[in-house]
């Protein structure tokens, strides 16, 4: 009796376990299923955009970048087409031109934005172990932060300057210029603005951080920007104090909280109504 107990122990242990291996089997399989889709999907965006190198000789420093190029564009040399600087996450750090090619681009090149108006997307690396906000570490959280305590950074200067070099370039309207990127994007999304308000008719930033004091600066510039209240990686108390700030002259922007979202909440927040928002705007004069 005993002894057939245990066998059914054992049968049923080893059936247990062997559904234990099979769930996991199969969440690995599909875990590589995505990779492998997502590094697809890289591929065949980067294959739509011009590749190119851009050489800060002032600070010796060279930045992969992919731009892309409207078809309309390419054919009507006598008209001009707005720009779209996309900033990309930590994710998209290194020296292969590929890598920068996330999600947001996908969606820029894509018909939900390009159907609205031909716009040029450019899209700049920064190298492994960098940031666009020179922040000492690598390992979140990401907090606001101080201009003075952590200057504009190599990268951010050297993608300003390619993105001067593309306008002077290309067929760029220049009183339509955007920006977007999210977390270390979104951060750098922040600094540019603040560096450069003169340069930039509007932009989103998602799930960043910012100098809160740097504000009054861009108090003219629209700017719709979102945060997702679960986030850890950069906390939802990033905007939460920059929309406070802000609050303390006039502006033109408009912050908006995502309940219970976390760190990527672009399929959330990048809708044909918020690009149809960014394409009407224009840089005062």
């Amino acid at each position: 009796m005993f002894q057939a107990s245990l066998k059914v122990s054992i049968l049923v242990l080893v059936v247990i376990l062997g559904i234990f291996v099979a769930i996991k089997a199969h969440k690995s399989y599909s875990k590589q299923q995505e990779r492998k889709a997502y590094r697809q999907m890289q591929h065949t965006v980067a294959e739509r955009m011009v590749a190119g190198h851009y050489y800060n000789a002032e600070l010796d420093l060279q930045m992969p970048y992919r731009l892309f190029v409207p078809e309309r564009a390419a054919t009507a040399t006598d008209q001009t087409y707005p720009i779209i600087l996309a900033l990309h996450s930590g994710r998209g750090r290194a020296n292969d031109n590929i890598k920068q090619i996330d999600h947001t681009i996908e969606i820029l090149i894509s018909g939900l934005v390009q159907d609205i108006e031909p716009a040029y997307v450019l899209a700049p690396q920064a190298d492994e172990w960098t940031h666009w906000v020179d922040y000492d570490s690598f390992s979140p959280p990401f907090l606001n932060f101080s201009q003075q305590e952590i200057p504009q950074s190599d990268n951010l200067k050297t993608a300003i300057q390619l993105l001067r070099h593309i306008i002077d370039s290309y067929g760029i309207d220049r009183e339509r210029v955007y920006i977007t990127g999210i977390s270390m994007g979104g951060e750098g999304t922040w600094d540019a603005l603040t560096y450069y308000p003169e340069l930039f008719a509007a932009a989103i930033p998602l799930n960043g951080a910012g100098d809160p004091e740097a504000l009054p600066r861009i108090e003219r510039m629209p700017i719709r920007f979102f945060h997702g209240s679960a986030d850890t990686i950069t906390p939802v108390e990033n905007s939460r104090a920059l929309n406070q700030a802000l609050r303390n002259f006039p502006n033109n922007a408009v912050y908006t909280e995502l309940p219970n979202a976390g760190h990527d909440i672009r399929d959330l927040v990048y809708t044909k109504e918020l690009f149809e928002w960014l394409f009407a705007q224009r840089r005062e004069s």
